[in-house]
């Protein structure tokens, strides 16, 4: 087992429905041309093999040079079913991964020249700060969702190891979360949230982060970071962003279609510049960020064949027979190679397994312990510490074609059992006795 003490605090941020090829394909492609990265390919062969046909279109991996947004109301339907539809099971348990349009219900859209969007990908422009932590730190080429659905049953498998739920659904069933998991061995964790955290949707939690001290507002922590010594910080941060399914004010910055990804990248550049704000802190810190699952978008690389059995007393009874779509991760840290690409099996709960490496003994749970895929410390590297912070790229002139922020609440509609979720969070804000005057979500209990 890797030694970790090197590291003092592990910083994790989790991303909205954005696959591998879709964000990080084209480092596959001139002009950077990387042989090293599992990305898009323009030779004919490969792109008959993923062409997805969409009645009588033919529609394959194009350069999509807008990250501002996307057509409203374009939200590619991820849950289990849309999914299997998505990645196309055949008798032979193979998965052409030829689906993604067809799978596509024409009440989300029945314009051709809509559809096709899930076959886009960024390229550098578009995705600068994704750029500039796949040059200067390493990347995941192998990193899979945990499981082929949503976004609630993926997050808990990543927050706790297991699902209760194959569907998302509110409110969330009360589980162990990996907060009870740090709770329980005395290890310190906090939350920065812009805008309601994800797992205000579990009941039981929803009175901290409310009233307590784990959950603070992201505003917070670039000045926590900065003014007080690592040793002071908590051991696990998490760090959420604002959900596009969530009631909010201003941007959405989660990467959730139909949102466009620069409002992103400028949240994930805001992280990076408060980690790298004190050096002190910097040298002694990982921090992982990822993608809860693919959120429709193409990626041509099948799931692997690991299954998933449904834990006791879950919601569902059919067993998951792969992993979900392959999405994005960036290692970011002192301890990761420059430019580096890890080609190690991983899905959510790899995290799951460097945190019991580290703080539990070696071990998370006999269930994360036994799955099919390596640990996040696989890819770490402490032979030759990288100590200095490299400068995210100006990114002004890319922010500034924007559209304007929203300048009230945004509340969306509950089309969707996320939606819903998140609108349910903030009537039982309110029945918790939070009002208008509450420090972080007063605008929100108008």
């Amino acid at each position: 087992m890797v030694d970790l003490d090197n590291i003092k605090t592990i910083v994790i941020v989790m991303m909205e429905n954005r696959s591998f090829d879709h964000m990080l394909g084209y480092l596959s492609l001139a002009p950077f041309a990387r042989g090293d990265v599992d990305g898009q390919k323009i030779d004919p062969a490969w792109l008959s093999q993923f062409t997805n046909y969409d009645k009588a279109q033919a529609n394959q991996p194009f350069h999509c040079t807008n990250p501002y947004w996307l057509p409203p109301e374009f939200d590619p339907p991820h849950e289990r079913d849309n999914i299997a539809a998505q990645i196309d099971p055949r008798q032979d348990n193979s998965y052409p991964m030829n689906g993604f349009v067809g799978a596509i219900p024409p009440k989300v859209s029945d314009d051709p020249n809509v559809r096709k969007l899930v076959m886009g990908y960024f390229g550098a422009y578009e995705v600068p700060i994704s750029h500039f932590f796949a040059q200067n730190f390493t990347i995941c080429d192998r990193w899979f969702s945990a499981l082929p659905a949503g976004t609630q049953p993926n997050r808990l498998m990543a927050m706790g190891g297991a699902s209760m739920i194959a569907l998302n659904q509110s409110p969330l069933p009360n589980q162990d979360l990996v907060y009870d998991w740090l709770n329980q061995r005395k290890v310190t964790w906090r939350v920065y949230h812009q805008g309601i955290p994800f797992f205000a949707m579990m009941p039981k939690w929803l009175a901290p982060v409310l009233f307590g001290d784990n959950f603070r507002k992201f505003e917070d922590l670039a000045g926590d970071l900065q003014n007080t010594p690592p040793d002071d910080l908590p051991d696990v941060i998490f760090v959420e962003p604002t959900y596009g399914d969530a009631p909010r004010w201003g941007r959405s910055t989660d990467d959730h279609a139909p949102a466009g990804v620069s409002d992103g990248q400028e949240f994930l550049m805001q992280v990076y510049n408060a980690v790298i704000a004190n050096v002190d802190f910097w040298k002694s810190t990982l921090m992982v960020i990822d993608y809860d699952e693919h959120g429709g978008f193409f990626d041509h690389v099948r799931p692997p064949a690991i299954p998933t059995h449904p834990p006791d007393g879950a919601r569902w009874s059919i067993p998951f027979e792969t992993l979900g779509v392959r999405t994005p991760a960036y290692i970011v840290s002192p301890f990761v190679a420059r430019g580096g690409v890890s080609h190690n099996l991983l899905d959510h709960t790899s995290l799951l397994k460097l945190l019991g490496e580290k703080y539990g003994g070696g071990s998370y749970s006999s269930d994360v312990d036994a799955r099919a895929v390596g640990s996040l410390s696989h890819v770490l590297d402490f032979t030759n510490p990288q100590y200095d912070t490299p400068a995210p790229p100006p990114v002004n002139e890319y922010l500034a074609k924007r559209p304007p922020a929203p300048q009230v609440v945004v509340r969306p509609p509950r089309d969707t059992a996320l939606q819903q979720g998140f609108a349910d969070v903030v009537e039982n804000m309110k029945q918790h006795g939070a009002d208008s005057t509450h420090p972080k979500f007063g605008p929100l209990l108008q």
